[in-house]
């Protein structure tokens, strides 16, 4: 009966470990909005995702603003600076921050959206604070003001992305319930064991599984967001780059879980070495009778 308890212990606990560790690690880095602008962040650090971006920013920047006819002379130099050395400008780091932060409030934290310009059930991208700044410097370089939109709304992906992302938000804060009972599991497999050094190389044993399960479900997630098109270019770079990150940063995690439960299981190996020994009678035995 111990061994049975034990066992179904080892199960519940992996199977809890399996739905913790990414759920915290969406909460810590997705759901939360310094977590979510840390992870952006690195996007726009990256010289090619920066080119790109600005490239695509001042596309839209054409597209969303009327500009008089006298200033578009102007206009086309300081665009083609500003797609080929966006990045370099000073006010570029902010304006991308403030990019990251404005659509995370969107897509989590149920921020006001533009009816007229996007479905109220799509995921959204704000590139308005990049807008902002090729305005301002098209307006210090003609000494006219320019009017350009308060906001600057792509969408990304399709409702049921957008379902995803809200049942992300309800559900990832809670993967501290999961990873308590596996903690508890893991307690109680422990005390029920007749040989907890077997159940330290199941504990191991299960974690490389969930290691590959989690490698596997990363480049599966991959696949299916490559499938999807939203139909905008600043939204596909953007979407791409970002689960390029996500991709790196979780591989971050499924390496510590990888050396944590190797780690695990080479105790157990040398646990139940070292109890397979003095069990043995040879290691332990009196010798024969007189």
């Amino acid at each position: 009966m111990r061994s049975f308890i034990s066992a179904v212990a080892v199960v519940l606990a992996l199977m809890l470990t399996a739905v913790a560790v990414p759920a915290a690690w969406a909460d810590v880095n997705v759901v939360k909005e310094d977590g979510f602008v840390h992870l952006a962040g690195a996007l726009g650090k990256d010289p090619e995702f920066q080119s790109r971006l600005a490239t695509a920013a001042v596309g839209n920047f054409e597209s969303s603003v009327n500009l008089p006819e006298p200033l578009k002379s102007v206009a086309a130099d300081a665009l083609r600076e500003a797609a080929s050395g966006m990045q370099s400008w000073p006010e570029y780091p902010k304006a991308w921050e403030e990019t990251a932060r404005n659509s995370h409030r969107l897509n989590f934290e149920g921020g006001k959206q533009a009816e007229e310009t996007v479905s109220h059930t799509a995921l959204l991208l704000d590139i308005g604070p990049l807008i902002r700044l090729i305005r301002d410097r098209l307006s210090s370089a003609s000494g006219l003001q320019i009017e350009v939109p308060a906001e600057s709304l792509v969408t990304m992906g399709e409702p049921s992305q957008k379902q995803l992302v809200e049942r992300l938000a309800a559900f990832a804060p809670l993967w501290w319930l999961a990873a308590l009972g596996a903690v508890v599991s893991v307690l109680l497999a422990l005390a029920a064991a007749r040989r907890r050094s077997i159940v330290m190389v199941s504990l191991g044993l299960g974690g490389l599984v969930l290691v590959a399960l989690w490698s596997a479900m990363v480049d599966l997630a991959g696949g299916l967001m490559g499938s999807l098109s939203s139909g905008n270019g600043v939204a596909e770079l953007f979407k791409q780059e970002f689960f390029s990150a996500v991709r790196t940063g979780f591989g971050e995690w499924i390496v510590i879980a990888a050396v944590v439960s190797g780690a695990v299981l080479a105790l157990g190996v040398i646990g139940w070495i070292l109890s397979a020994r003095r069990r043995s009678p040879s290691a332990s035995g009196p010798g024969p009778g007189r």
